[in-house]
């Protein structure tokens, strides 16, 4: 397909997953590492994906073996990594602790990744099982962890309707080539008033450069408007207390699915305006670029020394979970 020129309006073979709409808007010729990708917005509510949709054949090539690779340069998971992750992964499951209900104990990590997730709710007293797509991962958190964990994607796994209390989708939503139906298929797999707990990164933060915001890992690239339009027409109800933009926690409120069009054309103007903005060179030489490129200097060195020092995955999340645990009364094994 030819490279469409920033700004070029386009029409969808396919109606928009939140507003029905199929009018987009091209926001990004290149990708990560300037590999050719196309990037565009919903202009009726400003959903931003890539143009075309990978195939599913494609893209379970891709998460089978070749992603971990690409993005993280590793076939396992690297010491600094699960160090880096497991205070996030202990907040976010201490978090979720405190709003499940008496006998809500059935977790499943869909995407369960390096096992920081699975691990720490398995401390806290949940019954825990993972699914992970990619094969290195899967065997070293089952290995290295002893971590219930599937190497499969979830369309294959043998899951349960109606059989999890809660079920966590930690940066895996952006990756999937419809995520409206898989929130909804997620919903079927919950119990009445189950817990969703569901973290995208927020295109609005735009941290990245112009050549490395959009690569294609991420088909889809939310705000907390397109995230909560489609989390309410999938079943969910937000807990304010507990969410931030892209970080939410939802119960599920009903079994049945809110199919009107979401428009939203004031996030669409929003997300243009800011996406659209001509920050190439101010990035490398600004606050942004430079705070960020400092800030790797210092912490990804300090990240591995540290790692290292405690010998193995495992010694790492049970030394973060102790120290976070003694602060923190309600994460500790039985504290429900």
């Amino acid at each position: 397909m030819d490279t469409l020129d920033t700004g070029t309006v386009i029409t969808s073979e396919t109606p928009c997953r939140i507003c029905e709409g199929r009018e987009r808007r091209v926001v990004s010729g290149i990708g990560r590492n300037f590999e050719k990708l196309t990037t565009v917005i919903c202009t009726g509510c400003g959903l931003v994906h890539s143009h075309p949709i990978p195939t599913k054949d494609e893209l379970d090539r891709f998460y089978a073996v070749d992603y971990r690779k690409k993005y993280k340069s590793t076939y396992e998971p690297k010491l600094k990594h699960i160090y880096r992750y497991a205070p996030g992964a202990y907040h976010r499951v201490a978090q979720i602790l405190t709003h499940v209900r008496p006998g809500q104990t059935r977790f499943l990590d869909i995407g369960s990744g390096s096992g920081e997730f699975l691990y720490m709710a398995g401390k806290m007293g949940f019954e825990i099982s993972g699914i992970e797509p990619n094969e290195g991962y899967a065997q070293y958190t089952r290995r290295e962890l002893g971590l219930p964990v599937e190497n499969c994607t979830y369309e294959t796994a043998d899951l349960a309707p109606g059989h999890y209390d809660v079920i966590n989708l930690n940066h895996v939503l952006e990756h999937l080539p419809d995520p409206l139906a898989s929130l909804r298929f997620i919903n079927t797999l919950l119990r009445p008033d189950g817990l969703f707990s569901v973290s995208v990164p927020d295109i609005e933060q735009n941290r990245h450069a112009p050549w490395t915001r959009f690569h294609f890992a991420h088909i889809y690239n939310f705000c907390g408007d397109t995230l909560r339009a489609m989390l309410a027409k999938s079943g969910f109800e937000v807990i304010p207390e507990a969410s931030a933009a892209t970080e939410v926690l939802a119960r599920k409120v009903s079994e049945t699915f809110d199919d009107a069009p979401r428009a939203m054309p004031e996030t669409y103007e929003r997300l243009w305006t800011l996406l659209s903005a001509p920050e190439t060179a101010s990035h490398v030489v600004g606050k942004k670029g430079l705070g960020r490129l400092l800030s790797k200097a210092y912490r990804y060195p300090r990240e591995y020394l540290l790692a290292r020092s405690h010998g193995s995955a495992k010694q790492i999340l049970d030394h973060v979970h102790a120290r976070m645990s003694r602060t923190d009364p309600t994460a500790r094994p039985n504290g429900r």
